[in-house]
């Protein structure tokens, strides 16, 4: 059985004379919670932009669950099951936690044009946000208005809002920035809990090292649109050409 879940083919964009990725050759695999990483211009963001759809390539193939998703749009790849977060939390701060979550769901299940009237009369929408919410240790909260949670808990939030699309595999945009130890303590144990559930698989792009070494299964290390290094963990500290670029700093 193909454990593939996304297979990047040759993937080059340069932006006039920059390149920020060149002929990218790498697959995903299901179920295995992936970093990458890299120094400031290496092409993550780039990477990102492009498998999830917010910027074309100039060559090469994507393939998602056997797909060829190359040239699809955002909305087609997030129904297909490939989402994103992004580094600033998207949410919407006048609506209660439910109901941030109920509009993906209701989206999801074709009834967003009668909001109101399906939760209020839709058991089965509001059995769905309760179980997201309480995967992302919100349920406590759930009546609570968006604008009223911590830094930590928006992130929260965020990463049950892209739940709600039902993804297959997501991506999260530094899911640590700017929390503080306890904060990043929590988002960091249930996004293991969430990726050992095994519905979701996470790709997390992320500049704290901690972070990437204490959650990693896998690291990919991007450098000028390259890839310089892949495999575990321990493999990516030892390797020569990651610690050149990282000064030998970072990585230890």
């Amino acid at each position: 059985m193909n454990n593939s879940l996304l297979q990047v083919r040759d993937l080059s964009k340069a932006f006039g004379n920059v390149v920020t990725a060149k002929n990218l050759n790498f697959s995903l695999a299901r179920g295995v919670l992936t970093s990458i990483i890299g120094p400031n211009g290496a092409g993550k963001s780039t990477l990102i932009n492009i498998l999830t759809g917010f910027i074309p390539p100039d060559s090469g193939e994507i393939i998602f669950q056997g797909k060829d998703i190359t040239r699809e749009p955002i909305d087609r790849r997030v129904r297909l099951g490939l989402c994103r977060s992004f580094q600033v939390a998207n949410v919407f701060g006048h609506l209660s936690l439910f109901e941030n979550i109920a509009i993906p769901v209701l989206a999801v299940e074709r009834k967003a044009k009668s909001f109101l009237r399906s939760v209020a009369k839709d058991g089965e929408v509001r059995k769905e946000v309760d179980k997201i919410l309480d995967r992302v240790g919100l349920l406590s909260q759930s009546h609570v208005p968006a604008s009223a949670l911590s830094h930590g808990d928006r992130r929260l939030l965020e990463v049950g809002i892209a739940l709600a699309a039902r993804p297959r595999l997501l991506f999260l945009d530094e899911p640590t920035a700017g929390m503080n130890p306890v904060e990043r303590t929590r988002i960091l144990q249930n996004i293991r809990d969430l990726s050992a559930h095994g519905e979701v698989t996470f790709v997390i792009v992320e500049h704290d090292m901690d972070v990437v070494f204490s959650l990693s299964e896998r690291v990919i290390v991007l450098y000028r649109g390259h890839v310089i290094g892949d495999g575990t963990p321990e493999q990516v500290k030892g390797n020569p050409q990651v610690r050149e670029v990282y000064l030998g700093e970072e990585v230890t």
